[in-house]
């Protein structure tokens, strides 16, 4: 079936025009120049990585879940013309507890009922399909716009922390190829990509910086439970980040060496405890349960390269794992090198893999320049007194490892690991920094 047909070639640039004009009105609100130049392009590439998506999918692979969720969110649009209350009580009730027969009828014809996280991307989707006319790459011009908001929320967050790392951050956040392409379109990574970058601006403005504390806190709050429902593995890896960096921060306040003595340990416990209690709470009974962790990460891993194509698989050391947090652990570290540098470009077997290959050998010649160029005991200084390089570093580490050793697949792999590529750059990018030497006065001869 064709998802994109005359409707979208008619439609699209007329809501492009309508979506880049308001975008241009809101340009003119931005104070600094330097950042208002990444404001009209970071919007553009989005849109370029998801009508890409789209028909690379329509016409070189002929189906995709992305035409799934579309479908899905056609039915919840049909629901909205023909029964307002239905559709609204699909909308904001849980599945399990729709209450009349015309709520059914059109929630179990959706693609992935049943299944709360891909039904929640036809819930947005219909909002989108209302205001589209129910044309797929309209569609994707407002997911797009989402991604591009939460990038965009990110990258101020960023640039009050490193404002003098303004262009660097941009390429981070906004131009990173794989990330525009695989989290632009109407899929899960789109709104779980959207809503990290809102949390993480939620944390940085409302938790560090105290400015609209309530705001911020009720965003961070709808962001991780959409994390939490989506894709409950992308928070339980941002959950670790996010006490080390309330730590770092409340204890570095304290001035007196002695009251940072007495007080420092407080805020770690606070911190921790806080982490703990959230990442325990969030487990419970499912599948990231630590009594069962291991073991479903085997099952996944198994599976999922039984499943592969013999081309995009790959074998981590399936053979080591017994189903234990030690043999998970013992996997660990090569699991992190293959989400942040695998596949190589001679392994490369099909597009999505060209597209992984290419930019995993920019990213692998990005970290040796890295520690080729500054010294040892710099690198060492801005892990210490950086707090957000170790906060970037954490949450790559927590989620790349486990993420390495799960997908099993680099098709798989190349999907999965969007969230950690803008935070393992950045962390690149805040090592390799070298602040521009003073200029000499010339003495001027009387």
């Amino acid at each position: 079936m064709n998802y994109i047909n005359l409707q979208d070639l008619f439609l699209t640039p007329v809501y492009l025009l309508l979506i880049y004009g308001i975008l241009f009105f809101m340009r003119t609100s931005i104070v600094d120049k330097e950042m208002k130049n990444y404001f009209i392009i970071g919007y553009t590439v989005k849109v370029i990585g998801a009508i890409f998506f789209g028909l690379v999918f329509q016409f070189v692979y002929g189906y995709g879940d992305t035409f799934f969720y579309f479908a899905g969110a056609s039915i919840a649009r049909e629901a909205f013309f023909n029964d307002m209350l239905s559709y609204w009580e699909i909308i904001f009730q849980n599945m399990d507890n729709y209450s009349t027969p015309h709520t059914y009828y059109y929630a179990y014809r959706m693609p992935y009922y049943g299944d709360p996280g891909s039904f929640a991307v036809n819930k947005i989707g219909s909002i989108f399909s209302i205001l589209s006319f129910d044309t797929y790459t309209v569609n994707c011009l407002f997911f797009a716009l989402l991604s591009f908001t939460g990038s965009w929320q990110m990258y101020k967050a960023w640039v009050d922390i490193y404002p003098m790392l303004k262009k660097q951050l941009a390429w981070a956040i906004f131009f990173v190829p794989s990330v525009f392409f695989w989290a632009s379109g109407i899929v899960k990574d789109s709104v779980t990509f959207s809503a990290l970058c809102f949390a993480f601006s939620a944390f940085h403005f409302g938790i560090i910086r105290r400015r609209k504390l309530y705001i911020n806190i009720l965003l961070l709050l709808v962001c991780f439970y959409t994390i939490y429902l989506i894709k409950l593995y992308i928070l339980l890896c941002f959950i670790p980040a996010c006490g080390w960096w309330f730590y770092a921060q409340y204890s570095s306040q304290i001035k007196s060496q002695f009251l940072r003595f007495v007080f420092a340990p407080i805020f770690l416990v606070i911190g921790v405890g806080v982490a703990y209690y959230a990442f325990s709470n969030l487990i419970q009974g499912t599948e990231y349960d630590l009594d069962k962790v291991a073991q479903e990460a085997y099952i996944t891993a198994d599976w999922i390269h039984q499943m592969s194509t013999e081309g995009s698989a790959y074998d981590i050391g399936l053979d080591q794992m017994d189903g234990t947090i030690q043999g998970l652990i013992k996997l660990y570290p090569k699991g992190i090198f293959i989400t942040l540098f695998r596949p190589f470009i001679w392994e490369i077997k099909n597009f999505n893999m060209a597209l992984a290959g290419l930019e995993n050998l920019v990213i692998l010649f990005l970290t040796i320049r890295v520690f080729k160029n500054q010294k040892w005991a710099t690198i060492l200084k801005r892990l210490r007194t950086h707090q957000m390089v170790v906060v970037c570093l954490i949450f790559t580490f927590f989620f790349s490892g486990i993420i390495g050793i799960v997908s099993s697949n680099f098709g798989t792999l190349v999907r999965y690991r969007i969230p950690v590529l803008p935070f393992y750059m950045i962390a690149l990018v805040i090592l390799a920094y070298k602040p521009p030497k003073p200029k000499k006065l010339r003495r001027i001869k009387v």
